[in-house]
Protein backbone atom coordinates (compact mmCIF):
# COMPACT_ATOMS: atom_id res chain seq x y z
CA UNK A 1 0.00 0.00 0.00
CA UNK A 2 3.06 2.27 0.15
CA UNK A 3 2.68 3.04 -3.57
CA UNK A 4 -0.80 4.54 -3.11
CA UNK A 5 -0.60 8.34 -3.52
CA UNK A 6 -1.86 10.48 -0.66
CA UNK A 7 -4.62 13.00 -1.44
CA UNK A 8 -4.38 16.64 -0.40
CA UNK A 9 -7.82 17.34 1.06
CA UNK A 10 -9.46 20.74 0.54
CA UNK A 11 -9.94 23.00 3.55
CA UNK A 12 -13.64 22.17 3.61
CA UNK A 13 -15.77 19.13 2.80
CA UNK A 14 -19.54 18.96 2.34
CA UNK A 15 -22.45 16.66 3.08
CA UNK A 16 -26.24 16.95 2.79
CA UNK A 17 -28.29 15.35 5.53
CA UNK A 18 -31.83 15.17 6.87
CA UNK A 19 -30.36 15.02 10.37
CA UNK A 20 -28.55 17.53 12.55
CA UNK A 21 -25.98 14.85 13.47
CA UNK A 22 -24.43 14.09 10.06
CA UNK A 23 -21.66 11.78 11.22
CA UNK A 24 -23.19 8.44 10.26
CA UNK A 25 -20.66 5.68 9.59
CA UNK A 26 -22.41 2.81 7.81
CA UNK A 27 -21.09 -0.75 7.70
CA UNK A 28 -21.07 -2.94 4.60
CA UNK A 29 -24.15 -5.09 4.10
CA UNK A 30 -25.84 -6.98 1.29
CA UNK A 31 -25.84 -5.30 -2.14
CA UNK A 32 -25.15 -1.56 -1.88
CA UNK A 33 -26.17 -1.35 1.79
CA UNK A 34 -23.42 0.50 3.59
CA UNK A 35 -22.05 2.17 0.48
CA UNK A 36 -19.29 1.68 -2.05
CA UNK A 37 -16.38 1.75 0.39
CA UNK A 38 -18.24 0.20 3.32
CA UNK A 39 -16.23 -1.64 5.96
CA UNK A 40 -17.39 -4.68 7.91
CA UNK A 41 -18.60 -4.12 11.47
CA UNK A 42 -17.51 -2.82 13.92
CA UNK A 43 -16.10 -0.29 11.44
CA UNK A 44 -18.00 2.00 9.09
CA UNK A 45 -17.67 4.70 6.45
CA UNK A 46 -19.00 8.28 6.25
CA UNK A 47 -19.31 9.81 2.77
CA UNK A 48 -18.46 13.45 2.06
CA UNK A 49 -17.88 15.55 -1.05
CA UNK A 50 -15.30 18.19 -1.88
CA UNK A 51 -17.93 20.83 -2.70
CA UNK A 52 -21.68 21.45 -2.52
CA UNK A 53 -22.23 20.34 -6.11
CA UNK A 54 -20.67 16.98 -5.32
CA UNK A 55 -22.80 16.64 -2.19
CA UNK A 56 -25.91 17.27 -4.33
CA UNK A 57 -24.84 14.58 -6.78
CA UNK A 58 -24.46 12.13 -3.91
CA UNK A 59 -27.83 13.01 -2.41
CA UNK A 60 -30.17 13.28 -5.39
CA UNK A 61 -28.35 12.11 -8.54
CA UNK A 62 -26.74 8.81 -7.63
CA UNK A 63 -29.02 7.39 -10.32
CA UNK A 64 -29.60 9.28 -13.59
CA UNK A 65 -32.55 11.68 -13.46
CA UNK A 66 -33.81 14.52 -15.61
CA UNK A 67 -36.06 16.02 -12.96
CA UNK A 68 -35.82 16.54 -9.20
CA UNK A 69 -38.81 17.48 -7.06
CA UNK A 70 -38.23 20.83 -5.34
CA UNK A 71 -39.54 19.27 -2.14
CA UNK A 72 -36.47 17.00 -2.05
CA UNK A 73 -34.28 20.04 -1.50
CA UNK A 74 -36.29 21.50 1.37
CA UNK A 75 -35.52 20.36 4.88
CA UNK A 76 -31.99 19.30 4.01
CA UNK A 77 -29.08 20.45 6.14
CA UNK A 78 -25.89 21.59 4.45
CA UNK A 79 -23.04 20.30 6.57
CA UNK A 80 -19.74 22.12 6.07
CA UNK A 81 -16.79 20.22 7.46
CA UNK A 82 -13.62 22.18 8.13
CA UNK A 83 -10.50 20.05 7.72
CA UNK A 84 -8.38 21.16 10.69
CA UNK A 85 -5.91 18.28 10.64
CA UNK A 86 -5.91 16.36 7.33
CA UNK A 87 -6.40 12.62 7.77
CA UNK A 88 -4.17 10.27 5.72
CA UNK A 89 -6.30 9.82 2.59
CA UNK A 90 -5.57 7.36 -0.22
CA UNK A 91 -6.13 8.98 -3.62
CA UNK A 92 -7.85 6.45 -5.88
CA UNK A 93 -8.24 9.13 -8.57
CA UNK A 94 -4.48 9.54 -9.07
CA UNK A 95 -2.98 8.34 -12.35
CA UNK A 96 -0.41 6.28 -10.45
CA UNK A 97 -3.02 3.80 -9.17
CA UNK A 98 -3.60 2.54 -12.73
CA UNK A 99 -0.50 0.39 -12.38
CA UNK A 100 -2.01 -1.19 -9.27
CA UNK A 101 -4.99 -2.52 -11.21
CA UNK A 102 -7.35 0.34 -10.38
CA UNK A 103 -9.49 2.10 -12.99
CA UNK A 104 -12.63 4.26 -12.89
CA UNK A 105 -14.78 1.21 -12.11
CA UNK A 106 -13.73 1.47 -8.49
CA UNK A 107 -15.73 4.72 -8.35
CA UNK A 108 -18.47 3.98 -10.88
CA UNK A 109 -19.05 0.21 -11.02
CA UNK A 110 -22.29 -1.27 -9.74
CA UNK A 111 -20.51 -4.21 -8.11
CA UNK A 112 -19.26 -3.02 -4.72
CA UNK A 113 -17.12 -6.08 -3.96
CA UNK A 114 -13.87 -4.64 -5.37
CA UNK A 115 -14.06 -1.14 -3.83
CA UNK A 116 -15.00 -2.68 -0.47
CA UNK A 117 -12.02 -5.02 -0.66
CA UNK A 118 -9.78 -2.02 -1.38
CA UNK A 119 -11.35 -0.06 1.48
CA UNK A 120 -10.74 -2.91 3.92
CA UNK A 121 -7.12 -3.31 2.78
CA UNK A 122 -6.45 0.43 2.97
CA UNK A 123 -8.03 0.63 6.41
CA UNK A 124 -5.85 -2.22 7.65
CA UNK A 125 -2.79 -0.46 6.21
CA UNK A 126 -3.50 2.62 8.32
CA UNK A 127 -5.29 4.92 5.88
CA UNK A 128 -8.12 6.98 7.40
CA UNK A 129 -10.00 7.81 4.21
CA UNK A 130 -10.29 7.30 0.45
CA UNK A 131 -10.64 9.96 -2.25
CA UNK A 132 -12.69 8.79 -5.23
CA UNK A 133 -14.68 10.07 -8.23
CA UNK A 134 -18.42 10.61 -7.83
CA UNK A 135 -20.43 8.33 -10.10
CA UNK A 136 -23.21 10.89 -10.53
CA UNK A 137 -20.84 13.21 -12.41
CA UNK A 138 -20.52 12.11 -16.03
CA UNK A 139 -17.29 14.12 -16.37
CA UNK A 140 -15.77 12.26 -13.37
CA UNK A 141 -14.28 15.56 -12.16
CA UNK A 142 -16.23 15.76 -8.90
CA UNK A 143 -14.58 14.07 -5.93
CA UNK A 144 -15.83 12.38 -2.81
CA UNK A 145 -14.09 11.39 0.41
CA UNK A 146 -15.01 8.18 2.21
CA UNK A 147 -13.92 8.57 5.84
CA UNK A 148 -13.38 5.47 7.99
CA UNK A 149 -14.43 5.25 11.63
CA UNK A 150 -16.37 3.34 14.24
CA UNK A 151 -19.74 2.18 12.89
CA UNK A 152 -22.87 4.07 13.90
CA UNK A 153 -23.91 7.64 14.65
CA UNK A 154 -21.27 9.98 16.07
CA UNK A 155 -22.54 13.00 17.99
CA UNK A 156 -19.30 14.89 17.48
CA UNK A 157 -17.02 15.39 14.51
CA UNK A 158 -14.03 13.03 14.36
CA UNK A 159 -10.66 14.33 15.53
CA UNK A 160 -9.20 16.76 13.02
CA UNK A 161 -12.57 17.96 11.69
CA UNK A 162 -14.98 20.72 12.72
CA UNK A 163 -18.63 20.86 11.69
CA UNK A 164 -20.96 23.78 10.93
CA UNK A 165 -24.60 23.27 10.00
CA UNK A 166 -26.95 25.43 7.92
CA UNK A 167 -30.17 24.83 6.03
CA UNK A 168 -29.54 24.08 2.36
CA UNK A 169 -30.24 27.06 0.11
CA UNK A 170 -32.77 25.60 -2.37
CA UNK A 171 -32.16 28.38 -4.89
CA UNK A 172 -28.42 27.69 -4.98
CA UNK A 173 -29.04 23.94 -5.12
CA UNK A 174 -31.52 24.29 -7.98
CA UNK A 175 -29.07 26.47 -9.93
CA UNK A 176 -26.33 23.84 -9.58
CA UNK A 177 -28.67 21.10 -10.77
CA UNK A 178 -30.09 23.12 -13.65
CA UNK A 179 -26.55 23.86 -14.83
CA UNK A 180 -26.34 20.10 -15.42
CA UNK A 181 -29.60 20.06 -17.35
CA UNK A 182 -31.58 18.64 -14.43
CA UNK A 183 -34.87 20.45 -13.88
CA UNK A 184 -36.22 21.29 -10.42
CA UNK A 185 -39.99 21.62 -10.11
CA UNK A 186 -42.51 21.32 -7.27
CA UNK A 187 -44.82 18.32 -7.13
CA UNK A 188 -48.13 19.53 -8.62
CA UNK A 189 -51.15 19.70 -6.35
CA UNK A 190 -54.23 17.69 -7.25
CA UNK A 191 -56.20 20.89 -7.89
CA UNK A 192 -53.63 21.94 -10.50
CA UNK A 193 -53.91 18.77 -12.56
CA UNK A 194 -56.16 18.87 -15.62
CA UNK A 195 -59.22 16.65 -15.56
CA UNK A 196 -59.30 14.24 -18.47
CA UNK A 197 -62.71 12.74 -19.23
CA UNK A 198 -62.82 8.98 -19.70
CA UNK A 199 -62.58 7.83 -23.29
CA UNK A 200 -65.54 6.19 -24.97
Amino acid sequence: MARIPSAALPLRLHRLSHWTSPWWFSSAGAGDQGGRFGLPTPHGTCYLAENLEGALLEKVLRRPRQLVAAEQLTGLFHVKVAVVTPAPTADLTAAAVTGLGVNAEISTGLDYAKPRAWAAALHRAGWYAVRYALRGDSSLRQRGVALFGRAGLHRRAPAGFRTSLTTLDPVEAAALLERRGVGVHPIPLARDLPLVPPSG
